[in-house]
């Protein structure tokens, strides 16, 4: 029950949120206008307004440190859903989806993935609450880590790498306002993103080296050898390693002629067409050697540490040792995990949109020429000629892609109107984690803040071309009800924080 003593509602943080609610509904009702399929998904995302609104404020009224004294519980709840989600018949893979992520419960679709983001950052926060005092221990961040890593397992498998990769921000950000030593945060993210981001530019990098190999192979009239690379495009560089991939059982790749002939073409091109930094990040005996070197010199420096007793040196075999492990992980992750295509083309289609025709690559060619259309003003509601329509030019233009739906219509003036409410939800939530009574409030706060922001900043950066497709929703305004309301749940959370602060 709600204490006496209590602030009142954050009008403030509820009116942001219903204006770029009824925003999306809004930007949803110009696309469906013209069409003749009833009342369409505007009418459906309102209903979910209303259902996001009653859970904000049925949460707004619930005491948070009970939500916190429950954490446990709702985090397994939250995983045995994401379990269901895997199985056939209970998991729901709708239309032109490519995740199972859905569980079907009559007429009501749920996506677990969603409500196990809220799940582990009420976790999250009650952890760090216990273990406040030992939060300089490194070995204090594992559990952290287990936490996030068992809900992003089942997203992957889905798979749905895109919300999966939505929890580091909120565990970096949840760990460095818990007290974690900032080498020890630093450490981890600097392991994560060499681990990932070097196999990941290598899997990049040689997909657009594939064209320039089919040129020299057809330049060379090995018309056979070129039939054999268009048709598994960015497979053939497992081929020629000897995987087992699909593509491989094709006649042509069984005869060892035409596998050695392609490979001293792959050389030729790699040598021509390649950079310098691709040449020594895919050289596994430079990169080996490089990461045992550093290694080793993080070794020798911890037992000259522990043979004079300084602590002076700590700031230096750290980060040596983390650079070294990094890479001797990116060479492991290179030669064990296989990326499909399609993950490298989403995560780097950014980089260079031309590159790839289809899929991420021609989201991105989409999506920016509609946000530059609209210009100062915008074309108007009702005008968006590239984002309206049964069949949009720019593809998922009511979900992931609606913010250049909205830029079209209003413009830049629109534009920064909408960043500007949007903004103001989580830079209110923060104003509330820092004004807190408690800790696991303050925490708590900050955990939905960095949820909510990260959504918010990493959506316009995919829509404006500036970071990789990872098909991350905008929060409060992209069409989905599943996201929506758990943002609403997390908002009125943030509310009950609020009204307690000064509470008995």
């Amino acid at each position: 029950m709600a204490e006496r003593n209590t602030e009142k509602l954050d009008y403030f943080l509820i009116f942001s949120v219903s204006i770029v609610a009824l925003a999306g509904v809004l930007t949803l009702y110009t696309q469906e206008a013209n069409t003749a399929d009833g009342l369409g998904r505007w009418y459906k995302q309102f209903l979910f307004i209303f259902v996001g609104l009653g859970s904000m404020w049925f949460m707004s009224r619930i005491n948070y440190q009970l939500i916190g004294s429950y954490a446990l519980f709702i985090y397994l709840f939250s995983i045995l859903l994401l379990v269901l989600t895997l199985i056939p018949g209970i998991g729901y893979l709708p239309s032109g989806r490519g995740a199972r992520s859905w569980l079907k419960l009559g007429p009501i679709t749920l996506q677990a993935s969603e409500f196990s983001k809220l799940a582990t950052v009420i976790l999250l926060g009650q952890y760090l609450v216990l273990r406040e005092k030992e939060m300089h221990k490194i070995t204090v961040l594992i559990v952290p880590f287990i936490i996030c890593l068992i809900p992003m397992l089942f997203i992957i498998l889905q798979p749905d790498f895109g919300t999966a990769v939505s929890f580091l921000p909120m565990l970096f950000t949840m760990l460095f306002l818990g007290g974690a030593d900032i080498l020890h945060v630093g450490s981890l993210l600097t392991f994560g993103g060499i681990s990932l981001m070097v196999p990941m530019y290598l899997a990049y990098y040689r997909l657009t080296l594939v064209q320039p190999m089919i040129d020299l192979l057809r330049k060379e009239n090995k018309v056979e050898l070129v039939s054999l690379v268009s048709q598994v495009q960015g497979k053939i560089w497992p081929i020629l390693e000897g995987k087992k991939v699909p593509g491989y059982e094709i006649p042509g790749f069984q005869n060892p002629k035409n596998i050695q002939m392609i490979r001293e073409a792959a050389e030729n091109v790699k040598d021509e067409y390649g950079s310098l930094g691709f040449k020594i990040l895919s050289s596994e005996t430079f990169m080996i050697t490089l990461g045992l070197m550093l290694t080793i010199i993080s070794v020798s420096m911890i037992a000259v540490r522990i043979a004079r007793g300084s602590r002076a040196i700590r700031q230096y075999y750290i980060p040596i040792g983390i650079l070294g492990l990094s890479i001797l992980s990116a060479v492991a992750v290179h030669k064990s995990i296989p990326f499909r295509e399609n993950q490298v083309i989403r995560l780097t289609a950014f980089l260079n949109p031309d590159q790839f025709k289809q899929g991420a690559g021609y989201q991105l060619r989409a999506s920016k020429p509609a946000v530059g259309s609209g210009k100062v003003f915008g074309k108007g509601l009702f005008h968006g000629e590239m984002t309206e329509g049964r069949v949009p030019h720019v593809p998922e233009a009511g979900t992931d892609f609606i913010f250049a739906s909205w830029a079209e219509q209003t413009g830049f003036v629109g534009s920064v109107l909408l960043l500007f409410f949007l903004m103001a939800i989580p830079l209110r939530g923060l104003q509330i984690s820092f004004e807190s009574k408690d800790r696991f409030g303050s925490l708590l706060a900050a955990g939905i803040v960095a949820m909510i922001f990260f959504h918010i900043a990493i959506n316009v950066g995919i829509v404006i071309g500036l970071l990789p497709v990872t098909g991350v929703p905008l929060t409060f305004m992209s069409y989905g009800g599943s996201h929506l309301v758990m943002a609403m749940t997390a908002v009125g959370i943030i509310l009950s924080i609020k009204k307690r602060k000064f509470a008995n």
